[in-house]
């Protein structure tokens, strides 16, 4: 290997050390995470764990706790609206992302909007969350066949057989967004839409940084040639400032990736300090400064309690087929902080984004063409991002995911293999979208402005796939008063 290469790698080796050494600090200074929760705090997270985690108790109205049991053996929870096998035509599922479960699309399932369309919304625990069971390895052909072999067997049990009208739409978060992307990309068929939030296209963010790097080197060489000419250092730096910006973001996914020996000597504060950052800057970033005092502990407890799973209590609860979480879970429940998070953390580290898929013998008839285009995806897709993110940088993330959007005639249809079919775009059922939203965050979906957004955007995308909608551009789905001022769109058809 050149040495470049040991260049790179002992920089992001140092950059992990550094990160971990400040967030310890942090932990230790802070002493809210350090001296552990009070009395009270467990209270609410207890109470939490129950109302969120128990299998027997419908503490949620209208929410009911299943399973999905893969080809493997592997078990998947997953909470969906209706009654337990309803028929539709309409099916959405929402996947979450780090270090989120289910819950974290409460608000959505709860709506009462979404639910009067008729469509089946399902929010699942990705493998090694809230209450699924661990995988092996959380590389490509692991998580996105288990996630995938999950879509299938929710398609069967929820969606009106045989109906060439029926739809599946995923809704994503973070790292459910990664693999959303993926599953959109690499399969034909499989999911008929694509609503991701907050997150990157891994080719998109590539190919930006490549180009950052390639235009700031340009200028930088012109410069060097004319010193006097400071606009063009200026341009080198406007060039990289996107790249440079996101690896300080990034200084948490550097410690991450540090050699194993070194995670397992983290102090358990370290994490639960990241994890508590993660809730009161991110959950409840509108809310952080200004709410106190019992309302504000008891929205954290369920953050926590979210992030957590299921206690030891909720184990000896079972849903309506008499399954219960598994011992995986059970373990999991008993690290410190529960959750068992150097093992959530191999999402970072196992190329889940970015290495080779090979698509298990369950999802062939799923695989695209061998013409096909790898990287552009295969359904209409809507991006949604909030341009306060504090883990990714908009323009890495957005500049250019538009040449990877399908076209109209391209989408597929039905129930897999390579067909294809025109979609009409009268409606804009065909079309993708780019939805910048200004004022909002990583956790766009939690946000007042960002969670109307998402609702209204799935409420205008169920209609359309209904052929119900009588104006049919997103941008007007969005124009109301309260919305049109923090959003901007862009439609691609």
């Amino acid at each position: 290997m050149s040495v470049s290469h040991y260049a790179i790698r002992g920089l992001a080796l140092l950059c992990g050390l550094v990160a971990l050494a400040v967030a310890t600090v942090r932990s230790y200074a802070n002493h809210k995470s350090s001296s552990g929760l009070t009395a009270e705090q467990y209270r609410l997270l207890r109470d939490s764990q129950h109302r969120i985690w128990s299998l027997e108790d419908e503490a949620i109205p209208g929410l009911h706790h299943n399973f999905l049991t893969l080809s493997s053996g592997l078990q998947i929870h997953y909470v969906a609206t209706g009654g337990q096998q309803t028929a539709t035509k309409s099916l959405v599922i929402f996947l979450h992302g780090f270090p989120d479960s289910w819950y974290i699309y409460k608000r959505f399932l709860e709506s009462t909007a979404l639910k009067a369309t008729g469509a089946q919304l399902v929010a699942i625990d990705l493998p090694g969350c809230g209450g699924s069971d661990d995988l092996r390895r959380y590389g490509p052909d692991e998580m996105l066949n288990a996630v995938g072999e999950a879509i299938v067997q929710l398609k069967a049990r929820y969606l009106t057989g045989g109906d060439r009208s029926s739809s599946c739409t995923i809704l994503s978060h973070d790292w459910g967004g990664f693999v959303s992307y993926r599953i959109a990309a690499e399969t034909v068929g499989l999911v008929d839409r694509v609503v991701a939030i907050n997150i990157g296209y891994m080719p998109v963010m590539r190919s930006n940084s490549r180009l950052a790097i390639e235009e700031s080197r340009i200028y930088f060489a012109i410069w060097t040639r004319s010193y006097m000419k400071v606009n063009l250092a200026f341009s080198a730096w406007q060039s990289i400032a996107p790249l440079a910006t996101q690896l300080l973001m990034s200084s948490y996914v550097f410690m991450f990736n540090l050699p194993h020996l070194v995670l397992t000597m983290i102090p358990s504060t370290t994490m639960a300090y990241l994890l508590d950052w993660c809730h009161r800057e991110g959950h409840h970033r509108r809310g952080a400064a200004s709410k106190t005092g019992q309302l504000f502990e008891a929205l954290l407890a369920e953050s926590r309690a979210s992030s957590f799973g299921p206690s030891s209590a909720e184990f000896t609860t079972r849903e309506h087929d008499n399954k219960t979480y598994s011992p995986s879970v059970v373990k999991r429940a008993k690290t410190s902080p529960p959750g068992d998070w150097l093992q959530r953390i191999r999402l970072y580290r196992e190329e889940l984004a970015s290495g080779k898929w090979n698509l298990a013998t369950t999802l062939q008839q799923y695989r695209p063409a061998p013409e096909m285009d790898e990287e552009t995806f295969k359904c209409p897709v809507t991006a949604i991002f909030g341009l306060q993110d504090v883990a990714i940088n908009p323009r890495l993330a957005l500049d250019g995911i538009e040449r990877y959007f399908p076209r109209p005639a391209d989408v597929a249809t039905g129930g897999g293999g390579h067909e294809k079919q025109v979609t009409s775009t009268a409606s804009g059922a065909g079309a993708s979208h780019i939805v910048r939203l200004k004022d909002c965050g990583h956790w766009s979906l939690l946000e007042p402005i960002g969670s109307g957004v998402v609702e209204k955007t799935l409420l205008w995308l169920l209609s359309t796939q209904r052929g119900t909608v009588s104006k049919g551009s997103l941008e007007h789905a969005l124009a109301s008063d309260e919305l049109a001022q923090h959003v901007t769109i862009e439609t691609y058809e």
